[in-house]
């Protein structure tokens, strides 16, 4: 996309999905991202003066998000939120399975904070926001899933957006070979976790249905405001 900074590798709008009938995820209002610690001076220009970036929410775990950095954004008035999502672990499940898994391991565990963050993305609705980790596919896919759900877009509109980190992560790989903590963790995981499962997403949006009765009442169980969940689908969409 041409909005998209020179520092990111997997960086995009989530405008103009189709979020139901008439309706489309609104330009400008919701972004995805890797890490944000590479950008440039002109893509920081870009990301405040010309999209009007309000707020950042970063994925990373504390200590992540420390040892790597913000980046040149720290500078700029923007809103930083850290909503730390524990990495992908290898386990004993075939490599393409584990991504499933790290899902719903967040989406089950009564420790993940993953129902706090969807909570602050949903109050940053309608204001230009950008969600990122560290590749921006599991942890932000995990995530973009679910507020594209609530917001009602079509499912298989989800699904093509977490197959679209699919042909970047080859960059993404290149690029953490080269900075220690990513390496070091390319090399505790197959190769295969740093592919994008079309299973992974599907899985995801089918346990939803199958064992919380859908995305509405998984964030409704996990105490999310009815009234917001009301909102939501308003302030992030707008007719076609």
């Amino acid at each position: 996309m041409p909005d998209s900074p020179a520092g990111t590798l997997n960086f995009r709008d989530l405008g103009d999905l189709p979020a139901g009938p008439g309706r489309r995820i609104r330009p400008g209002v919701l972004f995805r991202s890797d890490t944000l610690q590479a950008l440039t001076d002109d893509d920081v220009a870009l990301l405040v003066e010309r999209l009007g970036l309000e707020a950042v929410i970063d994925l990373r775990v504390g200590a992540e998000a420390v040892e790597q950095g913000r980046g040149p954004l720290v500078a700029r008035d923007v809103t930083y939120l850290n909503a730390p999502l524990r990495e992908a672990e290898p386990n004993d499940e075939p490599p393409a399975r584990q991504a499933l898994l790290f899902s719903l391991m967040h989406l089950e565990a009564p420790t993940s904070v993953l129902s706090s963050v969807v909570r602050a993305a949903a109050a940053f609705a309608g204001r230009p926001t950008v969600v990122h980790c560290a590749a921006g596919k599991d942890r932000t896919g995990l995530v973009v899933t679910l507020l594209l759900a609530l917001a009602g877009v079509d499912r298989e509109a989800i699904v093509a957006d977490y197959l679209a980190s699919g042909p970047n992560m080859a960059a993404v790989m290149d690029r953490f070979a080269t900075w220690p903590r990513y390496a070091r963790h390319m090399s505790t995981v197959a190769p295969e976790m740093y592919m994008a499962h079309e299973h992974t997403v599907r899985g995801l949006l089918g346990a939803l249905d199958e064992r919380h009765g859908g995305v509405r009442a998984w964030a409704l169980a996990r105490g999310m405001d009815e009234g917001l969940l009301d909102r939501f689908p308003a302030l992030l969409t707008e007719p076609l």
